[in-house]
């Protein structure tokens, strides 16, 4: 989404020709000046270093004010297309003040993250600006899927992610991170194990068959 320099790079930056605007199965012009509205936004990734070529993910409007993927892309694509001599091969990081043509860099962006969280600040975050970095885009998108419950499956995929090397940007010391889980715990009281089953004549319970082995912290906390 940023421009990192001109070293050679197997990514190849997002351009304009690689976002998709759809409502239904019908695709919308970039033309359109109802874009926002659309129901979803697809990006095509082109090459990545992954050696994956061609991979699209796709988001839908939310209807939210802030963090609407449709409106933000819609955005990208109006501003991007009102520069002089346009062409739909320019990449999304492209600007034009007016002037001059320059490229919107890894470092604007990272002053721009900073930022916000100064003005948010850590008595809300629990984090300062010295500890962000444009990488936390990807990690807060994670985190954020993980609190929503989203399936693994899902993080990955969308986040284009093809192990489970996302999970180092789950946070568990994130509060929120363990919320309901000392209550969903108690949905099975108790478990039976099924080593210490006896035979079906015998119809008295052991304390082994419902709370645990013999000496078992859960038997000594029944006691």
């Amino acid at each position: 989404y940023t421009y990192v320099g001109k070293q050679d790079r197997k990514t190849r930056p997002i351009q304009v020709n690689d976002i998709t605007f759809m409502i239904g199965n019908t695709v919308i012009p970039h033309s359109d000046p109802h874009l926002h509205l659309a129901e979803s936004v697809t990006i095509n990734f082109g090459d990545q270093k992954s050696d994956i070529r061609n991979e699209e993910v796709t988001q839908f409007n939310n209807d939210d004010l802030e963090f609407n993927p449709v409106a933000h892309w819609a955005a990208t694509v109006r501003r991007i297309r009102s520069y002089p001599n346009f062409h739909p091969s320019w990449e999304v990081f492209t600007f034009f003040d007016g002037h001059n043509f320059s490229r919107i860099t890894a470092s604007e962006m990272l002053s721009d993250i900073r930022a916000a969280v100064r003005a948010i600040g850590p008595k809300v975050l629990g984090f300062t600006s010295n500890d962000v970095g444009t990488h936390s885009v990807r990690s807060s998108f994670a985190m954020m899927a993980y609190l929503a419950k989203e399936p693994v499956y899902t993080i990955m995929l969308i986040g284009r992610w093809s192990s489970t090397a996302f999970l180092s940007y789950i946070e568990p010391q994130i509060k929120e991170f363990t919320g309901g889980v000392s209550k969903r715990m108690l949905t099975h009281e108790t478990f039976f194990h099924v080593s210490g089953a006896t035979n079906p004549s015998d119809d008295t319970p052991t304390d082994r068959e419902v709370f645990g082995r013999q000496g078992s912290l859960r038997q000594r906390l029944r006691k």
